[in-house]
């Protein structure tokens, strides 16, 4: 079975707001992608187009070759596992699991094994004639995977799935869907604002911002090697730093800040730049620059520190806590962990 997608050109505009713009996408089969985005920036959309339930404005959605823009939801063979879980209510999780398979006419002993194949792999099989109400929130997302699993999907969608979890909960779900996917290979989409879930789960990230995708890549290219400022930012925490420069010779300033310097010119680098760069790389070093300290907080493993150089707010992380009369760090910029962003647009210079 091919359930390869390509996405060609969808647009989709909402009074007069243009959700997704151009927006294009090829996903091989068996890959897990995940779209990463903040909120409003058009992934429920591109999700609700593609399982029927929304039209384009534009552009086509193909699987395995045919273009399914013509079908019904129920033609499609696609299963969506929504935010809500959108469980009867009414009905025990034996019968939400069931409703797909009675629809297409199977036998009662055909839909029995297939509840319990699947019920038995989530562990839900001894829930089957409890109601959704009695369930925990872990439970119903179970059911809500268990009903997308009983239709045997050329295509997996996931609505920002575990977004309504606390987060015990949602590490532990995180596992199992990342698990289910090694164990049934089906091409899986799946949307979220989170950064960490995407981290985790995705073979390949697509960040998407204003409908337009800003970055496609493995988790390690996109931390590794942003393509613009926003990237940069979306992904990390604490984020990375973004900084004004200006670039006099090899010498690269801070306002009037002399930062480091290169050793030597064989580059084409404008004089007004943007600098980039993680908090986990910079060194407190007596060879750098002096920074003030605003405040420090505490993420466990480190203590972040916010800093002020000439106007500019710099986040270092630390493996120690400063001392209580420090109001002032010295912190050196590694050369080989910056990289430079266009000043107006914001894309990486290479």
């Amino acid at each position: 079975m091919d359930n390869h997608l390509e996405i060609n050109a969808l647009k989709k505009n909402f009074g007069g707001k243009q959700v997704l713009d151009n927006f294009s996408l090829d996903v091989e089969r068996g890959q897990f992608v995940v779209i990463l985005g903040p909120s409003g920036c058009g992934k429920s959309t591109l999700l609700r187009i593609i399982c029927g339930l929304e039209n384009p404005d534009g552009g086509t959605v193909h699987i395995g070759g045919v273009d399914i823009g013509d079908l019904a939801p129920r033609d499609r063979n696609i299963a969506m596992v929504f935010q809500n879980y959108a469980l009867y209510p009414h009905k025990t999780v034996y019968q939400n699991l069931s409703i797909g398979l009675k629809l297409k006419k199977m036998r009662k002993a055909e839909i029995d094994s297939k509840v319990m194949d699947v019920s038995s792999k989530l562990g839900i099989n001894k829930l089957l004639d409890r109601k959704p109400s009695s369930l925990s929130g872990g439970e119903m997302q179970r059911v809500a995977v268990g009903r997308a699993m009983t239709k045997d999907p050329e295509l997996f969608l996931f609505d920002e799935p575990l977004s309504n979890l606390d987060a015990n909960l949602r590490n532990k779900l995180r596992d199992e869907l990342r698990m289910l996917h090694q164990m049934l290979g089906v091409t899986t989409l799946y949307v979220t604002h989170d950064q960490v879930e995407a981290m985790s789960l995705g073979d390949i990230i697509v960040i998407i911002n204003n409908g337009v995708i800003q970055q496609t890549g493995s988790p390690q290219e996109i931390f590794s090697k942003p393509q613009n400022t926003f990237v940069a930012q979306f992904i990390g925490s604490p984020p990375m730093n973004i900084l004004d420069v200006n670039l006099d010779g090899v010498h690269v300033f801070i306002g009037g800040t002399k930062i480091f310097e290169f050793d030597n010119d064989s580059f084409t680098y404008p004089s007004k730049m943007k600098l980039g760069i993680r908090p986990g790389d910079l060194e407190v070093n007596g060879n750098g620059v002096d920074c003030v300290l605003e405040s420090i907080d505490y993420h466990g493993s480190t203590w972040v520190a916010t800093l002020k150089i000439e106007n500019q707010r710099l986040l270092v992380e630390l493996k120690d806590k400063p001392h209580d009369t420090e109001t002032t760090l010295t912190i050196l910029f590694p050369i080989n962990n910056i990289q430079f962003f266009d000043h107006e647009k914001g894309t990486l210079l290479d």
